[in-house]
């Protein structure tokens, strides 16, 4: 953590809602010319495919959750705002909260759908969550129906 700088971090699953959540986690940090953490959280593959399809379809998803994460970068880095990024495996609440905490983040933000069915069901059972355990604020960036 770097001191006395306000820590931006945001979950990216490459959905179009967790797009909006970069935009505006981007915007915060700028705002508080803070520092924004971009964290994807790799969830393991279905039970029940082989091993050799599930360790295909991880090798898959790490690529393109590394190709949003370089996009992301570009943007933030092009509105000014200093950047980390990183992919850890698990499931998209315990991998944030566990973040959050392990990095004195001070503002999580989360788009309110997202890719898994976890993350498709944000705004109930997940986002409680997230929002009970995260150890700091938490922002859900809700999609405009007008968009």
């Amino acid at each position: 953590m770097t001191e006395g700088k306000f820590l931006v971090a945001v979950g990216l699953d490459d959905s179009e809602s967790s797009w909006k959540a970069v935009k505006e986690a981007v915007r915060q940090a700028r705002a508080h010319s803070g520092e924004l953490h971009i964290v994807s959280i790799q969830e393991s593959a279905e039970a029940t495919y082989s091993a050799s399809e599930a360790l295909a379809e991880e090798k898959t998803s790490h690529a393109k959750l590394e190709r949003a994460q370089l996009k992301a970068r570009m943007y933030a880095e092009s509105e000014k705002v200093t950047v980390t990024n990183a992919i850890t495996k698990g499931s998209p609440v315990t991998g944030l909260v566990d973040y959050v905490k392990s990095h004195g983040i001070h503002l999580l933000v989360v788009g309110d759908t997202g890719h898994s069915s976890i993350w498709g069901a944000l705004l109930g059972t997940s986002a409680e969550k997230i929002v009970r355990h995260a150890p700091c604020s938490v922002m859900i960036v809700r999609q405009n129906p007008f968009d």
